[in-house]
Formats: C-alpha cells, sequence, structure tokens
C-alpha cells in the first residue's frame, strides 16, 4: 500500500468514526466539488455536516472552530502552523489538498487524530515523483476527496462511485491531464460504471450554439461578447444559432467546427485546435450533464459569493440550476466585457520585462480573466492582474487581490518559474501573503503598496528565470 493509500485509509477511518463534521473548502470549482463529494460521502454514512465555503483560512476563523472533526478541502497545507497550534490538539483534522506547501510555513505533522492527504507533501520520492510534476500535483483536491469518499463508503465495491462526475468537473476546472495516473484511474472506473461516457467534440459545453459562441472565453473564440460579429459568422455558415449544439447533426457540428478553427487560425489570438476541440464528458449522474458546463457553473456561484448554489448542485439539487445557469451568465457578461476592453484599450496590458500586469474592472472574475489573458492573448510571460474591486469586510485594511497565471507552454523554456513562491515572497515584501500553484497562484496585499509589489515580483521572476533584472 502506498503512502498516499494509507493516508487516504486513515482519513476515511478517522470521519467514519464520528456522528458530525465540519467541512470547510476553497471557493473555486475544485474546491467546492471537493466539499460536494465529501458531503455526499458524509449523508451516506449519516453523518451530519456543516459545509463552508472561504476564499482563505485566516486565523481568527481557524481559531473560531470547535468542532471535533475538522475536513479542510483544497486548502490547509499553507496554514499548518495555525492548524497544528489551535486545532490538532483537541480536534480530529482531516486536510485534503494538492498545493505546494509554503517555504514559510512547516508542513503540517499528523498525529493519530489527524492526517495530510497531498502529493506534494509525500515522504516517498518515487512517489512524490510519480504524482506530481513541474505544475505541481497531478490530481486535484476533488479527485483525492473522490479517494476518502470511495474508503468512507460501507457498501460494495462500486460504493460512492457515482461521485467520480464531481471530480472530473473539479479536475476540469483545475485543467489538469486524465490521460495518466489517478486521474486516469478514476476516469476509467467511471466509464466502466456507466457514471461517464465520453467522445470527441467541441469543448463549448452545450446550450444555444449563439450564446455559446458569445460566452466563449475558455476555449476563448474572438467572436466573444461581439453579437453582430457572431450572428454574421452563423449566417455565414448557414447555422441556426438558436439550435442547441447537441441538436446540430453531424454534418452541421463538422461544418461548424471546420469554420470556427479557420477562425482561430487567422485570428492574433494562440489559440490551438486541441483548445476548441476534444474530449467531452458526460456526467450521467448530475443535474448538469455536461461537465465543462458543471464546472463552469458550480466555479460562478463560488466567485460570486453563492457557494452554497454550487454546493446544492454538487447535492444534486435540480431546482437550483436555473439560478446557477444565471450566475454563470453575469461571470461570463463581466468576462467578455473585460476582454473587449482590453482588446480596444492599447494600454489596458502593462509589459514589463518579465510579466504583463493590468488593473480588472469588473469584480468576481479576477483569477478567471488571468487564466483566459495568459494561455491565449498573452502567452509569452506570465499574467499579472490586480483587482481593488472586490473589497474587504467593514473594519479590515483594505487589500489589492492578486491573481497570477502562466501559460503552460513556458514551463519548459522558463528555466525555472513558480508562480506560487514568486508570489509568496514579493507579497511577503510589501505585508502582504500568498501562494498556490506553479502556474496558477494568488495573494493579498495591502491598498497602496501595488507598484512596489509589481517591481518585486518582476523582479523575482527574472531571477528564477536565470535573468538579471
Amino acid at each position: 500500500m502506498t503512502t498516499l493509500q494509507k493516508s487516504v485509509e486513515k482519513a476515511a477511518k478517522i470521519i467514519n468514526g464520528h456522528e458530525y463534521a465540519r467541512v470547510i473548502s476553497h471557493y473555486d470549482a475544485d474546491g467546492i466539488t471537493s466539499a460536494g463529494i465529501i458531503c455526499n460521502a458524509l449523508l451516506r454514512r449519516g453523518i451530519q455536516f456543516h459545509a463552508t465555503i472561504v476564499h482563505k483560512l485566516e486565523r481568527a476563523f481557524i481559531q473560531g472552530l470547535n468542532e471535533e472533526l475538522i475536513i479542510i478541502c483544497d486548502m490547509g497545507t499553507a496554514q499548518s502552523d495555525l492548524l497544528s497550534e489551535y486545532l490538532v490538539k483537541d480536534t480530529d483534522v482531516v486536510i485534503i489538498d494538492h498545493h505546494a506547501p509554503s517555504t514559510s510555513v512547516p508542513v503540517f505533522h499528523a498525529s493519530a487524530s489527524s492526517v495530510l492527504i497531498n502529493p506534494c507533501c509525500l515522504s516517498d520520492a518515487e512517489e512524490k515523483r510519480e504524482l506530481t510534476n513541474e505544475r505541481g500535483s497531478t490530481i486535484c483536491a476533488a479527485g483525492l476527496s473522490y479517494l476518502v469518499a470511495r474508503r468512507m463508503s460501507s457498501g460494495d465495491d462500486t460504493g460512492n462511485v457515482d461521485l467520480a462526475g464531481l471530480a472530473i468537473a473539479g479536475t476540469l476546472g483545475d485543467k489538469l491531464e486524465f490521460n495518466t495516473g489517478i486521474n486516469r484511474m478514476i476516469l476509467d472506473e467511471a466509464i466502466q460504471e456507466g457514471v461517464i461516457s465520453v467522445k470527441k467534440g467541441l469543448k463549448l459545453g452545450n446550450g444555444k450554439i449563439r450564446d455559446l459562441i458569445l460566452f466563449a472565453t475558455d476555449p476563448y473564440i474572438p467572436l466573444a461578447g461581439k453579437v453582430e460579429w457572431v450572428s454574421a459568422f452563423l449566417d455565414k455558415e448557414s447555422i441556426d444559432g438558436d439550435n442547441n449544439l447537441s441538436d446540430l447533426t453531424g454534418e452541421e457540428e463538422g461544418r461548424l467546427t471546420s469554420a470556427l478553427l479557420s477562425l482561430l487560425r487567422e485570428s492574433q489570438a494562440d489559440i490551438s485546435d486541441d483548445a476548441l476541440v476534444g474530449t467531452t464528458y458526460n456526467l450521467h449522474s448530475e443535474v448538469i450533464r455536461d461537465g465543462r458546463d458543471f464546472m463552469r457553473m458550480v466555479d460562478a456561484c463560488g466567485r460570486l459569493g453563492k457557494s452554497g448554489i454550487g454546493i446544492g448542485l454538487c447535492l444534486r439539487e435540480k431546482k437550483l440550476i436555473e439560478e446557477a445557469t444565471s450566475l454563470y451568465v453575469s461571470i461570463q457578461t463581466k468576462l467578455v466585457s473585460e476582454l473587449n476592453r482590453i482588446d480596444r484599450e492599447e494600454a489596458a496590458i502593462k509589459e514589463l520585462q518579465n510579466i504583463f500586469y493590468f488593473f480588472v474592472q469588473e469584480s468576481g472574475v479576477t483569477g478567471t480573466l488571468a487564466g483566459v489573458v495568459a494561455d491565449y492573448v498573452c502567452t509569452s510571460k506570465p499574467v499579472i492582474v490586480l483587482n481593488k474591486k472586490d473589497r474587504v469586510e467593514e473594519g479590515k485594511k483594505a487589500e489589492t487581490k492578486i491573481s497570477a497565471r502562466c501559460n503552460k507552454k513556458l514551463l519548459s523554456i522558463s528555466g525555472g518559474i513558480d508562480l506560487a513562491k514568486a508570489l509568496e515572497k514579493a507579497s511577503g515584501e510589501v505585508a502582504g501573503f500568498g501562494g498556490g500553484h506553479p502556474v496558477a497562484a494568488g495573494a493579498s496585499i495591502p491598498e497602496g503598496s501595488e507598484e512596489k509589489f509589481i517591481a518585486t515580483l518582476d523582479t523575482i521572476i527574472g531571477k528564477l528565470k536565470g535573468k538579471k533584472s
């Protein structure tokens, strides 16, 4: 049995020994689906729970936890010192995370009543190499939560396998691959049990074709947000934009695909064919069947402060689909507005020696927008997005939120870019804090320190690349 398997086994045993659990998770798609998996598994064991979705784990929040069992998903490794100080002595703690540990915080040490499940923190070097790469962990928190849920089951060998769809959605949210390792195992198991089916096609989700193109930000289609352009494009291709994508004949879908691929090749955006066309995932057990649609709606719920709706979708509450759809439309409207603003304003994105950076004008889309710009618009350097719009709670110091993204292609030529380490160090220089993954990280810094932060970060990334800044 591997070290990871032992940790999963221990976590399931700890959880099953309780009648009540406090579940805490991150607010993005991976975090919410992770919590959804655990909550479903708890319900099926007859274990009551209280789920809380947060942007970050703060000292005051951790100090206020007094339950006998705390389950933390998609976070916790970077707060190991606080968790060890305030919780471990009197509380059973299960941390299910995939983020690399902070260089300034000691790694969480498991005890008889606590466990850390994180591929980045494995003591077995060979096993760690198999489950991580230059981007960090190859398995997301939802995938790890699924492994725990499978072990929690008191049924037959297929117990809780229907939750694999949530693990797939979380994996899609964190843009991880399915071709090898545990992710491949989860997918194969789900296909074998009839939980998921796959096919090749447009990776736009399902819905009216006109709306899919208007809101196409990932994959990014340069027609996004341009109503008249979309209408002209569809008219030219003799495609009825009011039809659902799933209703097209094979010939019609092929014609639409060819036209979109031709459009992408003619555009200035750096968009590969496989960003638009590839494997699609049908989640047979979920209230929203298309895997990317499910992921996007859950993510929108979290980013707009309606994470309870996201958890509800994971618990298969059909009555929440309409509200979740509305939240997704709201997020996409903001994203295409920002992308069109960037396209119009020549100086919107500023370039330094080692980074691109800009200030976002809309709230709730910072990380998502950073990812779109890094993947499709400014692909040659890391992209840093600063947000002054999402204000903090009353009585707290004003902060600027930072999201940083790096195109995957840069990793092979960057000479060692690690945005998690870079943001942790740069934010620390201005009395803030940061962390995350090598290609996707975030930070919070005091308002007014943005200029110093950006200059410091540019220097740090230059050094990581082996350049003089």
